[in-house]
């Protein structure tokens, strides 16, 4: 049986890894903390339609999770008994004036034209469509989608890996991928233990440039951001409400709404700072006003893992052997599932589910390296 190391446990590393097990391989999965405790732990669990501009290839990897992800949810409840909260409750995309109304409005007919369902809703159909919503959101364009609960998730996948014979190593930090020759032999951790493999997979988020012995080297670097949830709003919303530009509010089913998040290059400090919490309560507080009697009920930040050119890096190195699956920036958790598919289909020889030429580890200039 062929053997593969998936090196890192967010969600993009455990759904690589089921899918790896799924296929026949002898899996095991190393975190350098505990599975599923980083950037996916800090994540909203937002899984949205993106506008089909040109079909870019991270749009098509976007929207070939979310076909995915109800299925996900499902056999995840098979295997496990969790419900992971995945919603289609649909998405609001605002807008603040006239202006950003007619915008919206001149792209529901190329979203309708790709099968997507979209409206734009003004005036009294918008109160109808989001009742919470304040005077300062004049128009909204309505999508499909929803959210996970992006907690729940990561620990259900651990548990389903576990369950499939998935080895599952917390507190293991690679510090070197072993190769003889031109092909991958396994890794090295920090203590010294090493783990043989026909395969190795580095899928450990913003660390995934950090890791000596890899070919290429990437660049990947950490982009804070920070996220707080608020507790029983007396006015819920109904769906994910998404600016362009951020912050968006997220509902969950236990009541709390997500507000995230902010964009910044700060290396690893995981400080909330007094500017970064006032813009994401300002922001929600505009959308919707009644959020200003809210409790905070918790504040964190998390490090999205952010490629040189804003696609990620999915596909083999020049190590034969070696394949990546990181640089996914703020938009972890939604393409999760078509990564898995994608990086399984490469591992395999198969056709891949959408095309891979974009997401090459490859295509960067040396001069595009960050430590």
């Amino acid at each position: 049986m062929a053997s593969a190391v998936v090196v890192g446990g967010g969600i993009i590393g455990l759904t690589i890894a089921r899918e790896l097990r799924a296929g026949g391989m002898d899996v095991t999965l190393l975190d350098r903390d505990q599975p599923g405790k980083q950037a996916s732990w800090a994540s909203a669990g937002i899984v949205t339609t993106k506008i089909p501009r040109g079909w870019a290839p991270a749009t098509l990897l976007n929207n070939l999770s979310v076909s995915l992800w109800p299925r996900l949810a499902e056999e995840l409840r098979a295997e496990t008994g969790m419900d992971i909260e995945y919603r289609e409750n649909g998405t609001l995309i605002p807008a603040f004036s006239p202006d950003e109304a007619d915008e919206l409005r001149r792209e529901i007919a190329p979203l309708r034209q790709a099968g997507v369902a979209a409206e734009l809703v003004e005036g009294a159909a918008l109160r109808d469509a989001e009742p919470a919503l304040g005077p300062a959101v004049v128009a909204g364009q309505l999508l499909p989608g929803g959210n996970v609960e992006n907690r729940r998730a990561v620990r259900a996948l651990e548990l389903a890996l576990r369950r499939a014979g998935v080895e599952v190593v917390a507190g293991a930090q690679v510090n070197a991928v072993l190769s003889s020759g031109r092909r991958v032999a396994g890794v090295r951790t920090s203590e010294g233990d090493e783990h043989r493999a026909d395969v190795v997979v580095l899928a450990a988020g913003s660390w995934s440039g950090r890791v000596p012995g890899v070919d290429p080297p990437i660049p990947v670097v950490p982009q804070r951001g920070q996220i707080l949830a608020l507790a029983n709003p007396d006015r819920p919303l109904r769906r994910v409400v998404l600016k362009p530009e951020d912050p968006y509010l997220v509902p969950r089913v236990d009541g709390r709404v997500i507000v995230g998040a902010t964009r910044e290059f700060a290396g690893y400090d995981r400080s909330l700072t007094a500017g970064g919490v006032a813009w994401l309560l300002a922001a929600a507080i505009e959308m919707v006003p009644d959020f200003a009697g809210s409790v905070i009920h918790e504040l964190w930040t998390g490090f999205r893992p952010v490629s040189a050119d804003g696609v990620p890096i999915i596909g083999p190195a020049n190590l034969e052997g070696l394949f990546y699956a990181t640089g996914h920036g703020a938009s972890g958790v939604g393409p999760a599932p078509g990564t898995a598919a994608l990086l399984a289909a490469l591992v395999f020889g198969k056709e891949p589910p959408v095309p891979a030429e974009s997401f090459r580890p490859d295509r960067f200039p040396q001069g595009a390296l960050t430590s």
